[in-house]
């Protein structure tokens, strides 16, 4: 038994088989009727549908290998971060007891942090006189309204 079906070629479909391409595809792969043609570029499209599938196939099994290959390197980051966390809450800690004067730590190593608490001390200080005085010229008024 066999089946018809009726297949209908639109030109004003953009994107879609019209018959100039039908008829282009026929002439390039030396296909002589229009059945042949639908048949093989139903064939081509399978092909490459299969193809598609394969190559995911493939891409989510490098990607699985990749994970795999990765875990112990995420625990070793997992636990250098927690040690981290470990020794800045162990010198927060230090710096309540001792404060900032007083740390057992040596002058060259403090040098640095020592300037930059005065450089972040000194841009608080400016940051908060100019509020105050944006605040002042608001209010329409000067240093003794």
């Amino acid at each position: 038994m066999r089946i018809r079906k009726t297949v209908t070629l639109d030109s004003n479909l953009e994107g879609f088989a019209n018959p100039e391409d039908v008829q282009k595809y026929m002439d390039q792969n030396d296909l002589k009727t229009l059945s042949a043609a639908l048949k093989s570029l139903m064939d081509e499209h399978h092909q490459l549908s299969q193809q598609v599938t394969q190559q995911q196939q493939l891409v989510h099994e490098i990607v699985q290998g990749i994970m795999e290959q990765l875990k112990p390197t995420a625990k070793k980051v997992t636990m250098t971060d927690r040690n981290l966390l470990v020794l800045l809450k162990l010198f927060d800690g230090v710096v309540v007891q001792n404060g900032w004067d007083n740390l057992p730590i040596p002058d060259d190593t403090m040098k640095p942090t020592t300037v930059a608490r005065r450089i972040v001390s000194d841009q608080i200080k400016t940051e908060y006189i100019r509020h105050q005085t944006n605040q002042v010229h608001h209010r329409g008024g000067g240093a003794d309204a």
